[in-house]
């Protein structure tokens, strides 16, 4: 099969022939239609992300089943159209036990592919890069017949995270007001899933007229470019006092820091990454790393009736 193989950082990927992975019993093969380009995929390349080398990367994975392992039988067939999750996990430890699997303290390793000459290539993640996928089943979702498999690779990364953000971490009430700092993927889907739960005013903060536009049309309100005004002083303005709720997508220390001035005395701020310290206000702040079924599948749900 066909992968995109990172040799070194700074590096551009490698079209490489690999041997086809083969499957265990609760394992099935996806042949992957879909994989997007995240972030996070960045990072590797860059070696912001540690990783060893060789290594195949990509986790935005959609494709169909193409072999169902003797435990998956019944759960899958050939054919079925799949979106692939992005967590691994043991299934045994306290984190796993209590649904909680993005915390798994056992977290398997994906194994490893070779070459046609018998050199190892290492996985990050899931390692979608290739023409075909071999992952547990509980990692496997099924797609709605309204997605098509390009749309559906969206979902188990930056839909999910944003899903969880606003319906999970930030215990979102309908009319609640937001503030999403950041108009990338995880931005925008937060500003899409705000407005299906019923914020007002959505403000979106980007240094980018061309971002700000595209978070007009998922469903922000209000925007305020960054690089041309306060976005402090604005967001209080447009809210009398602060916002109830901040959404930090950027995985910016910068912003994280400032934020806590942008919020209402008793607000809540949703990160995909958080780290440091904070003084904040009778203020929560919350990460929404979690990938568990129920919110992959209702985020495909919620993409089909946007539509």
């Amino acid at each position: 099969m066909k992968a995109a193989i990172l040799h070194k950082v700074h590096e551009p990927l490698n079209i490489e022939d690999l041997e086809p992975p083969s499957i265990a019993e609760d394992e099935t093969l996806v042949r992957v239609a879909a994989c997007g380009v995240c972030h996070t995929d960045l990072k590797v390349i860059e070696g912001r992300i540690p990783s060893s080398t060789p290594v195949l990367i990509g986790h935005e994975v959609s494709g169909t089943v193409e072999e169902v392992g003797a435990g998956q039988r019944g759960l899958f067939k050939p054919g079925d159209r799949v979106i692939v999750g992005m967590r691994y996990r043991c299934g045994q430890c306290q984190a796993c036990r209590s649904g909680r699997e993005n915390l798994c303290r056992s977290r398997p390793t994906p194994s490893s592919l070779k070459t046609k000459d018998g050199r190892l290539v290492h996985r990050w993640n899931v390692g979608g890069f290739s023409q075909f996928l071999a992952v547990p089943g509980y990692m496997l979702f099924p797609i709605p017949a309204e997605l098509s498999l390009e749309e559906a690779s969206l979902v188990g990364c930056r839909m999910t995270t944003a899903y969880n953000a606003v319906k999970h971490a930030a215990v979102l009430e309908p009319g609640d007001s937001a503030l999403v700092i950041g108009c990338g993927g995880i931005g925008l889907n937060t500003i899409q899933f705000l407005r299906c739960f019923g914020a007002y005013p959505i403000i979106a903060v980007d240094i980018l007229d061309t971002k700000l536009e595209a978070a007009k049309k998922f469903g922000a309100t209000h925007t305020i470019n960054a690089s041309k005004e306060d976005p402090v002083k604005t967001a209080r303005e447009m809210t009398e006092g602060g916002v109830s709720k901040t959404f930090e997508a950027l995985g910016n220390t910068k912003p994280r820091i400032r934020s806590s001035a942008r919020r209402a005395p008793e607000g809540r701020r949703s990160s995909s990454a958080v780290s440091g310290k904070f003084l904040l206000r009778s203020a929560t702040v919350v990460s929404p790393w979690t990938k568990s079924k129920s919110p992959v599948s209702r985020a495909a749900e919620l993409r089909t009736w946007s539509k």
